[in-house]
């Protein structure tokens, strides 16, 4: 199955600024790491203004079996998870 999961913060709350943040974020999109959560990351799209008062947004496409398999995968990171289909199969159905 097809999902889209998003991830939003502050920026003044961005990982990446923080001690140990750029780590964090290799270990969690490392190949073994993704492999071993049985997901298949398709894509990652991030917006990230550099405005201190602005919201970064993250938008992951993932294929996965299941939603508790992209939970197990982003951990303590807080995610919107739903479920997408592409439009082709969509369009059929009209």
């Amino acid at each position: 199955m097809l999902f889209i999961a998003e991830h939003t913060h502050p920026a003044s709350e961005c990982p990446m600024g923080m001690p140990g943040g750029k780590d964090m974020i290799k270990e969690l999109f490392s190949e073994d790491h993704i492999k071993s959560a049985g997901i298949g990351l398709l894509g990652a799209y991030m917006s990230c203004p550099t405005d201190e008062g602005a919201i970064h947004k993250g938008y992951f496409i993932i294929e996965s079996p299941d939603v508790a398999s992209i939970d197990k995968f982003f951990g303590p990171m807080e995610v919107k998870v739903r479920e997408v289909k592409p439009f082709s199969e969509i369009a059929k159905t009209l």
